[in-house]
């Protein structure tokens, strides 16, 4: 639950490559109601997002184009003029060189794919995830209405809990899939699915290990080997990587100019709900700690015609520390660097710049600090 009710997610991570041969792929759609009036396909080739659309022509419609390698996408359905920006009606789907053969009778939750082993291997799978799919839905709608009903903290940890034992459940369904499947080109796209947005460096090279050496070989395989090594880059005990970037007022701060103190390194951004929620308590681990050698520096992935909404946004919540972006949204240097793919994110370091935690949010915040800070008299 902590992805979907903490995190704010890019679209771009989800959209990996897989290498394939280079060619043409057209997408034949054909959909019963008369009420889907438009089609949009979104994909990421080279880090440049792509977005089609086609008119929905009775009942049919179609994309086409030329891909390098084959990727993953999302297809939306537009009701009755609906449009893109506004429309729910989104599913993930996979494009590869070749006709692939695309029926719904309704929406896009409901289509079928034919012509594309990819995206016969991803409904194989999607059939064995549907009865736990079903179960985290109805336990994100138990824990919105929840908290819309002010729930006690207690009993929506209940609820979290119960959502966090099943996507643990369904990340042992795709790792079994990667065991039973090494060879399959689908592993490339799965993988870094199954290990999540904010993946362990450790875990992440032993599943990539058990994949054949072909696919391992693949450009895509390349990609994976290259993250690992940046994990290993920023994992725990690892020295954390020096950087510079502006404050507010355009002043160059450096990451090392900070050593003498405990650290947290906090990727937010004005535009992230979930991030604009964590900032009171990481107002509150500030107050009780900023005096016993403990600080915060806040990296921004807010957009540079977001620069006005980023300031208010630290002025509103009461965030007194050091802040620094270079406005550049998902491509935030920092953030690439330190391997950001989800956002609120951090990095505690100790005294010398080693990273001691990750991910510290709510009460585990102010307890690691407490535990930390105390040894450390």
């Amino acid at each position: 639950m902590k992805n979907l009710l903490i995190a704010a997610l890019a679209l771009s991570p989800l959209l990996g490559q897989a290498q394939a041969p280079t060619g043409k792929f057209v997408l034949q759609g054909k959909v019963a109601s008369p009420a889907v009036t438009k089609a949009y396909l979104r994909y990421t080739l080279d880090e440049r997002r792509v977005v089609d659309s086609a008119v929905v022509k009775r009942g049919t419609f179609q994309f086409q184009g030329a891909l390098p390698t084959s990727v993953a996408a999302y297809l939306t359905l537009s009701h009755s003029g609906t449009s893109l920006a506004k429309s729910r009606d989104m599913a993930p789907l996979y494009l590869e060189p070749g006709t692939l053969k695309l029926t719904t009778p309704d929406s896009a939750s409901k289509v079928t794919i034919k012509g594309s082993a990819l995206n016969t291997s991803a409904a194989q799978l999607q059939a064995q995830l549907k009865p736990l799919d079903k179960e985290y839905k109805a336990l994100l709608r138990e824990y919105t209405a929840g908290r819309n009903a002010h729930l006690d903290a207690a009993a929506l940890d209940k609820i979290e809990a119960r959502a966090d034992a099943n996507e643990e459940a369904q990340r042992e369904i795709k790792y079994a899939y990667l065991t039973a499947h090494p060879d399959d080109p689908f592993a490339l796209f799965l993988l870094p699915q199954a290990v999540g947005y904010v993946p362990e460096a450790k875990n992440y090279a032993t599943r990539f290990a058990a994949l054949s050496p072909r696919l391992r070989a693949t450009p895509q395989g390349q990609r994976i080997a290259d993250k690992i090594k940046q994990l290993e880059r920023i994992a725990v005990g690892a020295t954390a990587p020096d950087f510079t970037q502006n404050t507010p007022d355009g002043k160059p701060l450096t990451l090392s100019s900070l050593r003498g103190q405990y650290v947290l390194i906090d990727f937010w951004a004005s535009w992230c709900g979930p991030c604009r929620q964590e900032n009171p308590n990481v107002v509150k681990a500030y107050t009780a700690y900023k005096d016993k050698g403990f600080t915060v520096l806040g990296v921004s992935l807010d957009r540079e015609n977001g620069r006005e909404a980023w300031l208010k946004a630290i002025e509103k919540d009461g965030l007194a520390w050091h802040q620094v972006s270079d406005l550049k949204f998902w491509q935030n240097d920092v953030a690439k660097e330190y391997g950001v793919q989800s956002i609120p994110q951090n990095f505690l370091l100790d005294p010398n710049g080693k990273i001691v935690a990750v991910n510290l949010r709510g009460e585990k915040l102010q307890t690691t600090l407490s535990q930390l800070l105390n040894q450390s008299k």
